[in-house]
């Protein structure tokens, strides 16, 4: 795969990644619809993302994400479940979307990059998060929690169009 050919899935994958640190399973939806769409190409180990049912099942978690974490308490448990999920889905993002590249490439890019930019981004959002509970005792959590959702909607809808050639 030549370098020109790697800057979309790279800067796509880093930006998702990134949206992964803030919402898990957005990014991963948005992978899974490009690639059932035939926007993107997925890498072969991978390909099962691009399936309906995949799709489908990404598009319920990120309902069910979100809504708990508007939850009082329960946003404290999808925060720390997070610290595990978030840098996973980031790497999961990172690699699906290097097809042309070897695997190898593809993993290390994933897990180093994806696996890390989500990592650091989770981790600026549970400081945000920590700093609002402890100031509000939790009250403007859900406030948090939307902006949080504006974010990533926003960063990730962009990349998706991108990447759809849309923009």
């Amino acid at each position: 795969m030549d370098p020109v050919s790697l800057a979309l899935p790279l800067g796509l994958g880093l930006v998702l990644a990134a949206t992964a640190g803030l919402r898990a399973f957005f990014p991963l939806f948005l992978v899974s619809a490009l690639g059932w769409t035939g926007a993107v190409e997925l890498s072969d180990s991978l390909s099962w993302l691009a399936s309906p049912a995949a799709t489908l099942c990404f598009a319920s978690a990120v309902f069910l994400e979100g809504a708990a974490d508007k939850s009082p308490f329960v946003d404290h448990f999808v925060d720390s479940a997070g610290t595990l999920v978030r840098p996973a889905a980031g790497a999961l993002v990172g690699t699906s979307l290097l097809a042309g590249a070897s695997p190898l490439v593809a993993m290390v890019f994933g897990l180093g990059a994806g696996g890390a930019i989500a990592g650091m981004t989770h981790v600026g959002k549970a400081s945000l998060r920590a700093g609002s509970t402890a100031t509000t005792g939790g009250v403007a959590n859900p406030v948090v929690s939307v902006v949080e959702d504006v974010a990533a909607l926003g960063v990730g809808g962009i990349a998706a169009l991108v990447a759809a050639g849309a923009l």
